[in-house]
């Protein structure tokens, strides 16, 4: 019998994983304080049940930490950095653990989790500093209808990572052939799901913002590396590969 290697998982992608998971069953189903007026996930259109299922219930971390003018307070900055703790459903929790995971490690692995989460953090926060205005001139119509909802999630941060990932393939094509398939097939069903099928609007601009931003902020991290292994002035052999 084969003796599996625990130590494997203990990255910290997998530890943000439980982190995510944990603030969503905190957000949801959290008891809501006595003659609470803030914001609430309840759908009174659902039956219990689903509501329950699926965690349209609760929405107290929501109420203080979710980006949106329907919320009092919901447009201070430092909700640009709390949102991506959130989720507003278990559909839109599953998608993002399983693309977190998957792109994560790999970027994890390639970059170093500091790097990897540097940029996660930073790109998920630029984000809606950028999409917000971006969306408003480019759908004005639909802008009224985005803001009236909280926006949350780890996509923008997730798409950062799809992002970088994508700039080291620029600098070093056969690393391609290095990427396991379940990373690959995950990683494209990802974006093309979460952005192009599940909801076209502001999520699209939302995803392509973080994923040009990633990749950006990957192109200036590899550049000096890649100039420094390929030219003249190259006189170590301990810079990371490309």
């Amino acid at each position: 019998m084969q003796k599996i290697d625990y130590k494997k998982y203990l990255t910290i992608t997998n530890l943000m994983i439980v982190i995510l998971l944990i603030f969503y069953l905190l957000d949801k189903y959290l008891p809501l304080p006595k003659d609470y007026s803030g914001f609430d996930c309840w759908n009174d259109e659902l039956p219990p049940a689903v509501n329950y299922i699926f965690g349209f219930c609760g929405g107290l971390l929501m109420n203080s930490m979710a980006v949106g003018k329907s919320i009092v307070g919901g447009m201070d900055i430092y909700r640009q950095f709390t949102s991506m703790f959130l989720h507003g459903h278990i559909l839109h929790l599953i998608a993002n653990l399983a693309g977190l995971y998957f792109i994560g490690n790999y970027t994890e692995k390639k970059y170093g989790w500091w790097l990897t989460y540097l940029i996660y953090f930073i790109v998920g926060f630029m984000q809606f500093l950028i999409t917000d205005p971006l969306f408003a001139a480019m759908a004005p119509e639909k802008s009224a209808e985005n803001y009236a909802m909280p926006s949350c999630g780890a996509s923008g941060g997730i798409f950062a990572l799809v992002g970088i990932s994508l700039a080291a393939l620029f600098f070093d094509i056969k690393s391609f052939k290095k990427i396991d398939k379940p990373t690959l097939i995950v990683a494209a069903i990802y974006g093309v799901l979460t952005t192009y099928v599940v909801s076209f609007g502001w999520t699209t601009v939302c995803h392509n913002v973080s994923m040009i931003l990633g990749l950006i902020f990957g192109v200036i991290i590899i550049l000096p590396f890649f100039l420094l292994k390929k030219g003249k002035y190259a006189q170590t052999n301990n810079l990371p590969d490309l």
